[in-house]
């Protein structure tokens, strides 16, 4: 036997420690991954810089961007933490800066390049992540980026806007931009005409604006005197001697004036026109453009005079528009109320308490900071737009094409209103004919509809939209708030999206057939979707599963409430309220199952992953079997007794890590109908089963069902009933009541004693009248067809459709099969290409379908020289049009077809060097030329 050195059992063990330390890093080595962010909020969009070459230090924008408000997070809102900017990187425009990024130093600097311009940045920022949910201690670095635009001036540059704050300028986020003059009588504003400056505070180029001497004069300057602080200035529009639009204090006419006067940036302006009094102008000013051309004052060695140089020019181009300043119109006061109302003829009067009126016609109507008075809008009004900040808007009718309020309250009841935007303020839209745009409120405010059509609204706070008048449809686009609360009593209301922008808010929803919500996003917030409350208010219908819901709860309540779900859910909780009841109609993950109602979904569409409690588990299939699995779940999540299950008993497979449950037997749990729903036209009738279930099981031993109607008029339904079997008849529809067009068909099973068996629950199914079938197709978008080809339409109905199109000739239309209530119709393109026809469903207009060209190949896709003859192959699956461009070069003429290949010649005809176009479908695809 060989022996073992002591050296080599060491060299052993050494080997075996290496490979057990391997083992262990291998074992608990994080792993590393990248994730994509979103970026909200930054301090600042814009830095305003001035270049002074030999004074253009490195300018910080870590807290320029990342102090206050800015936040990174995931695309499903998880914190970031450690956040710095990575890159930046050059987007558009002038390239202004370079930056130094020093992610370890916390560094992230932008240098001038002596340039001025505009440049827009791509800022990419970086911070850490940990997944909450992630058991594999993975080390996340999430990256979002946002940009920024970089505006810098020349030193000395001058720089229009409104006045520059006397106190509180933040250097470097520059002025803001000079607003129009208003053309009302009277009406006064300050131009605000500064150079630009570095600050000299931080002693960086960030933006600071000094004011200047402004003249008229152009030369005469004082060589010794004159400094770069005084500009020439000219206005092409007004003057100051009062006889046209715009009047100010007369600025320094000379050279010595200007040299001896003081700063006078901030110019004062009137408007108006004719013969100033003691009132000021009698009349308006016109509308028009405003020009004001201020130059550089430099020498040229021996004086001083204004600089010919373009770069030297600074130009501000404005106008006289259509708008009334409000605060100064005679008898102003913060108080003060307004109405817009119709005047003679087709005018729009603004009119006061005070006896103002002046024309509004079109115009803006600008109210000033602190007006607090109400303001209404009258019918055959006609106003452009109402912005600024007062008290109450009220419109009630008439057209207003924008609001656009800093502050205030907006009442609508009536007319037609474009986009609607305020801050800290309440919007409330109703009226059966109300228009409104979109409607964002910012800051805070509630917004709440309950008439009318309304575009997409936008809120911090919960929306409220309501539709109680059945004979009135509200329409509502997509709604971005913490919550949305819909209501529909009996009434049409549609809402084309809900997507959720905050975490901790409930959306209530409430209503039966007649609400429709297209989409749902819960955008990864924390948040809840609540179908039916506790005041009598019930949800029955169908919906789509909410998006990105994986941190959202689905919940139901009220006893009539019936949910159906579409579509995948991924979902953190289901709480199904007592006797309601959610019906999926696919797959659901979800971490907690709970509550004391119904939840039925197919067999093996479950997968459960923290636990499950009370709700009573059905399964949608028609036949059940044991073995069949279930649903399935985290190992150790759910116990075989922690749902009750209807008809069927489960057993539990164990895994590693997920557990399969499945029937283990079946039993007679009750009866059940055919369908949960049905909607029946005018006319028709339906036919009902009911029948043990699950399949396989029988009725208790001398067990009979009865059938009644629940609901609704006896003058709409007809119900005939057969032992199992019930038979309902549409007759007519009520046209007052939407109420009485529904009744809910109930199948109860009673003993040999003719006595209810209260152990078994009674099945049910909601029917509802229509006046025409319903039925759904699988398209619903214009589309075309290439001449000679074919689409086909899948129609489900519950009765036989009518398929149509308008226009004859274009398209021919047959049923090419039935599957069920599925209806497969077949439309070929017959027509002329660039025909179009509409297509009817039961009499409404579906969609346009077009008839195009067909599609071919060539086997000829370059130009050619042809000496003679040349012969070109078209592939097609209909005959193709052939044709030559230029007449008097080529002759063409078709020499067969073989399956889909289709051969045309050509032939020279013209001298050499004549040219023509070849055309297939009135496609050009190639040019020949005579050799």
């Amino acid at each position: 036997m060989k022996k073992i050195t002591g050296k080599v059992v060491s060299l052993v063990l050494a080997l075996a420690l290496v490979v057990t330390s391997f083992s262990a890093n291998f074992a608990f080595a994080s792993t590393k991954k990248t994730l994509s962010g979103i970026v909200s909020d930054p301090d600042h969009d814009d830095i305003y810089l001035v270049n002074d070459s030999g004074h253009n230090d490195p300018v910080s924008i870590n807290d320029w961007l990342m102090k206050n408000d800015f936040k990174l997070e995931t695309k499903e809102h998880g914190d970031v933490t450690g956040v710095k900017i990575a890159a930046v990187s050059h987007v558009s425009g002038d390239k202004l800066v370079s930056a130094d990024i020093d992610m370890d130093a916390g560094k992230a600097d932008l240098k001038l390049k002596n340039k001025a311009g505009t440049e827009v940045l791509s800022v990419l920022y970086s911070g850490d992540y940990t997944d909450p949910d992630d058991d594999n201690d993975t080390e996340y670095t999430v990256k979002g980026r946002a940009n920024l635009t970089v505006h810098s001036y020349n030193a000395g540059d001058i720089v229009f806007g409104e006045p520059k704050p006397a106190s509180g300028y933040v250097p470097g986020e520059g002025l803001d931009d000079f607003e129009t003059f208003a053309r009302n009588a009277n009406a006064t504003k300050v131009i605000g005409i500064y150079k630009a400056v570095q600050d000299v505070v931080s002693g960086t180029p960030l933006a600071d604006f000094s004011k200047v001497k402004l003249t008229t004069a152009k030369d005469g300057f004082n060589g010794t005197s004159a400094d770069t602080n005084i500009y020439s200035y000219e206005l092409s529009s007004g003057s100051a001697t009062g006889t046209a639009d715009l009047h100010y204090t007369a600025l320094p006419a000379t050279a010595t004036d200007a040299d001896n006067g003081s700063v006078n940036s901030e110019i004062s302006v009137k408007l108006g026109r004719g013969t100033v009094g003691a009132n000021g102008y009698p009349e308006d000013a016109k509308t028009g453009n405003v020009t004001i051309t201020v130059k550089k004052v430099v020498s040229d060695s021996t004086n001083y005079k204004v600089s010919k140089d373009t770069e030297d020019k600074f130009t501000l181009k404005t106008k006289i528009e259509k708008k009334i300043s409000v605060k100064d119109l005679p008898g102003y006061g913060t108080g003060v109320a307004y109405t817009l109302a119709k005047g003679n003829g087709s005018t729009t009067k603004l009119t006061s308490t005070g006896g103002v009126s002046i024309d509004a016609k079109d115009c803006e109507v600008v109210f000033p900071d602190a007006y607090t008075g109400v303001v209404s809008v009258g019918e055959k009004t006609n106003v452009a737009k109402i912005s600024g900040e007062l008290g109450t808007l009220k419109i009630t009718d008439g057209k207003v094409t924008e609001v656009k309020l800093d502050k205030g309250v907006v009442d609508i009841t009536g007319g037609k209103v474009g986009n609607v935007t305020t801050k800290n303020s309440d919007v409330t839209v109703s009226g059966d004919d109300t228009v409104v745009g979109n409607i964002e409120a910012k800051t805070s405010g509630d917004v709440k509809v309950t008439d009318g059509t309304v575009g997409d609204i936008k809120s911090k706070t919960p929306v409220e939209v309501t539709s109680n008048d059945e004979d009135v449809t509200v329409s509502v686009g997509t709604i971005t708030a913490p919550a949305a609360n819909i209501t529909s009593d009996d009434a049409k209301l549609t809402v084309k999206g809900i997507v959720i922008n905050a975490d901790a808010g409930t959306s209530t929803i409430v209503g039966e057939s007649k609400l429709s919500i297209s989409s749902i996003d819960a955008d990864y917030y924390t948040t809840e979707f609540a179908f039916g409350d506790a005041n009598d208010d019930a949800y029955i219908g169908t919906i789509a599963a909410p998006k990105n819901a994986k941190n959202a709860t689905v919940s139901t309540d009220n006893e009539d409430t019936v949910l159906t779900m579409t579509g995948a859910l991924t979902a953190d909780t289901i709480d199904v309220g007592s006797d309601t009841s959610v019906i999926f109609k696919d797959a659901v993950t979800v971490k907690n199952v709970d509550g004391d109602g119904t939840m039925k979904i197919a067999a093996g569409k479950l997968y459960i992953k923290e636990g499950a409690s009370g709700v009573t588990l059905k399964l949608s299939d028609t036949t059940l079997a044991s073995g069949t699995t279930v649903f399935k779940a985290d190992k150790d999540a759910v116990g075989v007794d922690d749902m009750d299950t209807f008809g069927f008993t489960l057993d539990v497979s164990t895994g590693n890590s997920v557990d399969t449950f499945k029937i283990k037997s079946i039993a007679f749990a009750g009866i059940a109908i055919n369908k949960d729903s049905a909607k029946i036209a005018k006319g028709y009738s339906e036919t009902f089963t009911a029948s043990a279930y699950p399949n396989g099981t029988a009725l208790p031993t001398g067990a009979t069902i009865k059938w009644e109607l629940d609901g609704g008029s006896s003058d709409v339904f007809t119900l005939t009933t057969t032992g199992n079997t019930a038979k309902i008849t549409v007759n007519a529809l009520d046209p007052d009541f939407a109420s009485e067009n529904k009744t809910t068909l109930t199948a109860t099973m009673y003993g040999e004693d003719g006595e209810v068996l209260d152990d078994y629950d009674a099945a049910k199914c909601d029917i509802t009248a229509l006046a025409v079938p319903e039925a759904t197709s699988d398209t619903t978008k214009d589309f075309s067809v290439a001449k000679g080809s074919s689409y086909q339409f899948k129609i489900t109905s519950t009765t036989a459709p009518t398929f149509t199109v308008g226009t004859a000739g274009v398209f021919k239309v047959e049923l090419a099969s039935k599957n069920g209530n599925d209806y497969f119709y077949k439309v070929t393109a017959i027509g002329n290409v660039g025909a179009s026809t509409g297509v009817y469903l039961n009499g409404v207009k579906l969609l346009v379908a077009s008839v195009k060209a067909p599609a071919f190949s060539t086997d000829t896709t370059k130009d050619t020289t042809v000496k003679g003859s040349y012969q070109v192959k078209v592939t097609a699956a209909a005959t193709p049009t052939f044709a030559l461009g230029t007449a008097g070069a080529f002759k063409a003429e078709f020499v067969k077809k073989v399956g889909n290949d289709y051969f045309y010649k050509i032939t020279s005809v013209g001298k050499a060097g004549a040219k023509t176009g070849v055309y297939v479908n009135g496609v050009k695809t190639f040019v020949a030329t005579v050799g």
